[in-house]
């Protein structure tokens, strides 16, 4: 599976699980491909100019918890061949240092479980 389709299976499960909160999940549009050429470079900037970071992280879970003020996930795939890239282990690192949990996840296994546990205050 790839790492675009875990992630949908990621947000349905939320959804289902805890509809009441599924306005406080927001994802990234920084691993969009806007294709290349002109219209692409215009797209990029665009999105750019709206507030995308380098590195910025999968997915958003805009919702306190504990001392968190929310959670923020890198998530890899499941036996996926790619590591974080600097970019990306220093935004979860900025982060951290402001009072959110932000947290890299292998798989949608391990995603689950950091969410879950987030959501029942268990995440130190």
């Amino acid at each position: 599976m790839s790492e675009t389709s875990e992630q949908k299976v990621l947000i349905a499960w939320f959804r289902r699980k805890w509809p009441e909160y599924a306005h406080c999940l927001r994802v990234s549009l920084s691993g969009l491909n806007f294709g290349s050429g002109r219209r692409g470079a215009i797209m990029t900037n665009h999105v750019r100019s709206l507030g995308i970071h380098p590195g910025e992280a999968d997915i958003l879970l805009a919702l306190p918890r504990d001392n968190f003020g929310s959670l923020v996930i890198e998530l890899k795939r499941t036996a996926g061949q790619h590591g974080y890239s600097v970019d990306q282990l220093a935004y979860l690192e900025r982060h951290n240092s402001v009072g959110n949990c932000a947290v890299g996840c292998d798989g949608i296994e391990h995603a689950k479980e950091v969410v879950t546990r987030y959501m029942a205050g268990e995440v130190s």
